[in-house]
């Protein structure tokens, strides 16, 4: 009896709750502990990015490529301080700051206690089909009740 083997390739039908979790707006914190947790989360995209052979120097030489405004290594690591209350990023920024870092996931901490699910590249495209198929579900739904109130005969042209 040949023995059997599980399948690692194939995800289990019902982890798609783990995979994109349903998010619920939460309660706002403050905006000190939003901003240290954005400053830590930015800290830990430096550290990735610096593996990838880009120091902090780098980044803010990126940041001001994309944003046409000088960025020097000294705001990117006064953004990245938890203990700098008053020197916080603003949205343009940090979007410029992802952009330099690659570090897409930066969003989802964004994000966070907003409601919102970050979804990307191939993500995306099975939520835009599933999408699709529940639009085109609906339709044929809605084909099926019309027929049902047709008439069974029709009739062609004016009766004289």
């Amino acid at each position: 009896m040949a023995k059997r083997t599980r399948d690692e390739q194939t995800l289990d039908l019902f982890q798609h709750a783990q995979l994109f979790p349903v998010e619920t707006p939460r309660e706002l914190g403050s905006a000190l502990d939003f901003n240290a947790k954005l400053a830590q989360a930015m800290s830990r995209a430096l550290d990735e990015a610096r593996e990838g052979g880009r120091d902090r120097h780098e980044v803010a030489s990126r940041m001001s490529e994309i944003l046409g405004q000088d960025v020097s290594k000294g705001m990117i690591d006064a953004y990245t301080s938890q203990a700098r209350e008053t020197h916080t990023i603003s949205a343009v920024r940090f979007k410029a700051f992802v952009r330099a870092t690659g570090c897409l996931w930066l969003w989802s901490v964004y994000l966070d206690g907003e409601g919102l699910t970050l979804l990307m590249g191939e993500e995306a495209l099975h939520a835009q089909a599933s999408l699709a198929e529940k639009r085109a579900k609906a339709l044929l739904e809605e084909a099926r009740q019309l027929r049902a109130r047709a008439p069974l005969e029709i009739s062609r042209g004016a009766r004289r």
